[in-house]
């Protein structure tokens, strides 16, 4: 790989403060990622950002794309795609959601989508409790209506025209757990800063993702979780750019996720049902930590 790609990593925040999101910058040459910048900035100046990259990046966002598809039947019927979806929520305030939200989750429970089957450590999109992925996954909605209008490409909708930068669905959790790395406890807890420790240690092994400058940074994501999950990110990013194989992706037929019940539906098209649900890209080899 010798063309330079711009990678972004972010954890995103859906705070009404708009105050934790963060974003990684690199650039991936050779297979060796730099990094330029990790820093914490406002919703607003992300999806700038994203708006003005050029076709040649691939930003891993951390929050839901979409919402199961029993919840999209409720709140829009006619729904086919996450596009769909995304227009009605930019239409809409956080507080309508969040009644949608209250009302289905009473009768159903707090349902997943088909993809998060596959990955034990994901909550449902519409679980409140902390962490709150309520105001994460609606404005993330919000927000990719804007950038799908401005050509962004989205996995795994068609691109159908689009030459936009590429914006994937991801998880820093599922991605250190791939990497066979802490992924829990790291936030919070006695023992967080001696597990991002071994995070940062290493990342890089464990990725097959070198990073030429990541001693650099080293000090800010020891210090914040969330800047630490914005660099996994890139990380993800990095691999979704040099072998989409690594990631499991929707079928266009029968899945066959087993976590939490999952049951395979001979009927179903695992592709289809992505596409409206959104779909969350995680490596899925492991190596052993050394």
């Amino acid at each position: 790989m010798s063309d330079e790609i711009t990678v972004l990593g972010v954890d995103y925040s859906g705070a009404k403060a708009d105050k934790n999101t963060w974003m990684t910058c690199g650039y991936l040459v050779n297979g060796v990622l730099t990094i330029q910048s990790c820093q914490i900035m406002p919703r607003a100046h992300l999806t700038k950002i994203l708006a003005s990259s050029p076709s040649n990046t691939i930003a891993a966002m951390d929050f839901p794309f979409s919402v199961p598809k029993s919840f999209a039947d409720a709140w829009l019927p006619t729904a086919e795609t996450m596009p769909d979806l995304w227009s009605a929520a930019a239409a809409m305030e956080f507080s309508e959601f969040l009644t949608l939200r209250d009302r289905f989750v009473a009768e159903k429970g707090e349902v997943y989508r088909r993809g998060d089957l596959y990955f034990p450590e994901c909550y449902s999109c519409l679980h409140k409790a902390n962490p709150n992925m309520v105001p994460m996954t609606f404005r993330g909605m919000q927000m990719l209506h804007d950038l799908w209008q401005t050509g962004c490409r989205v996995p795994p909708l068609p691109e159908t025209g689009k030459t936009g930068p590429i914006l994937l669905e991801s998880m820093p959790g599922a991605a250190l757990r791939a990497f066979n790395l802490p992924f829990k406890g790291y936030k919070k807890g006695r023992s967080a800063t001696e597990l991002r420790m071994k995070i940062l240690e290493y990342l890089a092994a464990n990725s097959k993702v070198p990073i030429a400058n990541l001693e650099q940074f080293k000090e800010q994501c020891l210090k914040n979780d969330d800047c630490l999950d914005s660099m996994v990110a890139a990380v993800t990013a990095c691999l979704w750019a040099s072998d989409q194989s690594q990631f499991r992706q929707p079928k266009p037929g029968p899945g066959d996720a087993t976590k939490r019940g999952g049951v395979p539906n001979p009927n179903e098209n695992e592709l289809a049902t992505a596409r409206l649900e959104g779909w969350l890209y995680a490596p899925i080899f492991s190596h052993t930590c050394t």
